[in-house]
């Protein structure tokens, strides 16, 4: 199962435990936005239950101001679940829900 793990850069509070604690048993693959905060995290997690990850940043070059969306919409679209550490103010990660839902793809909030 593909885990798309996401969420707020500002999650100075979230420790490694935390994350890997969220992992379900049976996660064949953890996707990341490669950017600070929980995505950095989430790498550090797949080295250490050695997972493969996938790295999907933001292609600024090609879709400018659009790209971090357009990376969001990815993860979603690949993802079997989606776990977001959330502290209910980031922008971004209410985007990736947001298409979660529109997109009926399973995610479960973890609250910041």
């Amino acid at each position: 199962m593909k885990i798309a793990v996401v969420g707020s850069r500002d999650a100075q509070a979230l420790t490694l435990d935390e994350i890997i604690a969220q992992i379900p048993v049976n996660t064949s693959m953890l996707l990341s936005g490669g950017a600070g905060g929980v995505d950095t995290l989430a790498e550090e997690a797949a080295r250490l239950l050695h997972l493969p990850i996938r790295v999907l940043r933001p292609d600024y070059q090609t879709y400018g101001r659009m790209a971090p969306l357009l990376r969001d919409n990815q993860i979603v679209q690949q993802a079997d679940l989606v776990l977001a550490f959330w502290d209910g103010h980031s922008p971004g990660t209410a985007y990736t829900l947001n298409q979660c839902v529109q997109t009926q793809t399973p995610f479960r909030i973890i609250h910041l």
